[in-house]
């Protein structure tokens, strides 16, 4: 009996921590006039910064994005996150709409919605 018993907690276990899924690493950026009004249709970008990892690779971080009516661009940054890793990236936001510009440097946390708010000016 305590064999079946020892085998049966080790399954679970092992299924226990096998089973993990990781949550989704997003980002989420709202920009704004100087009067805080939201603003539609601005170009955001998100470029990495520095160049390279750890590894010594290129990190092929580049996305542009619109605002919606809401002011946000969001981004799915699952492709440069991977599961187990610690930190996800540094990251340039900029945003510019009618020749206002906005850019901020982020250090994005993994499996979580990263926001970020610029004000153009």
């Amino acid at each position: 009996m305590p064999i079946r018993f020892a085998c049966f907690i080790g399954f679970l276990l092992i299924t226990m921590t096998s089973c993990y899924k990781s949550k989704q690493t997003t980002l989420s950026v709202q920009v704004r006039t100087n009067l805080g009004l939201a603003i539609n249709g601005a170009s955001v970008t998100v470029q990495g910064v520095p160049p390279e990892n750890s590894d010594g690779n290129a990190l092929l971080i580049d996305y542009e994005e619109a605002t919606n009516g809401n002011g946000i661009a969001f981004f799915n940054l699952e492709d440069i996150y991977k599961p187990g890793q610690s930190g996800a990236a540094i990251i340039e936001v900029k945003a510019q709409k009618s020749g206002l510009i906005a850019e901020r440097i982020v250090d994005l946390v993994e499996e979580i919605e990263n926001r970020v708010d610029l004000v153009l000016q």
